[in-house]
């Protein structure tokens, strides 16, 4: 299976023009209208001006079938909706799957200004499916594939469901992520000992 996974990513990164000097997520996603939405949302956001200025990030993106619970949150919160979506590491299924817990705090580009709401729960199940999960919310994302990649430097993978924060998004706005509910099947996400939190969250080679 990861075998699998390493040669759909090295296909993507050969695909993904290597002149670009910086992350260009507008780029990465020109020419997938499976994704027009959420890029529509990233440029008019300024997010994808501020990915490019990291030196590595992940971009989890929904597709044009479920981006709509994010298209319900108030205009004022969606920078801070989009932004708790990308990771500022590198990620991909491989790196993933080889950490050394099953869980992980994985942070986000609000890690600097919200150290709580500034991370993403990562899990990964006995079957090795893996799902993510805002901090608070009821239910969880499945990771579905790698979209695009250069590696180590950025990724885009698709998720199953828009990752809504129920803190961010404040008091009377809207419900828990349209994930998989809890409880139901696998891949309920445990909670992590500081001693995990710690190994997860330190820095890959």
């Amino acid at each position: 299976m990861a075998s699998k996974v390493l040669v759909a990513i090295l296909l993507l990164a050969a695909a993904t023009p290597a002149s670009l000097a910086a992350i260009d997520v507008v780029q990465l996603l020109a020419g997938k209208p499976q994704y027009a939405t959420f890029l529509r949302l990233l440029k008019e956001t300024k997010v994808a001006d501020d990915v490019s200025r990291l030196k590595s990030a992940s971009v989890l993106v929904v597709t044009e079938k479920t981006v709509k619970p994010l298209l319900a949150v108030p205009a004022a919160k969606q920078r801070t909706i989009l932004l708790h979506h990308v990771l500022i590491k590198y990620f991909d299924p491989i790196q993933l799957g080889e950490m050394k817990t099953n869980v992980a705090k994985l942070q986000t580009m609000l890690s600097n200004t919200d150290e709580d709401m500034g991370t993403i729960d990562y899990s990964k199940d006995k079957d090795g499916q893996m799902y993510l999960r805002s901090p608070g919310a009821d239910s969880v994302a499945k990771l579905v594939k790698v979209v695009a990649a250069r590696p180590f430097t950025i990724s885009i993978m698709e998720i199953s469901a828009p990752l809504l924060c129920p803190k961010l998004l404040g008091p009377g706005a809207a419900g828990a992520a349209a994930g998989r509910p809890k409880g139901k099947g696998k891949g309920k996400i445990k909670t992590m000992s500081a001693e995990e939190g710690a190994t997860a969250a330190a820095p890959t080679a």
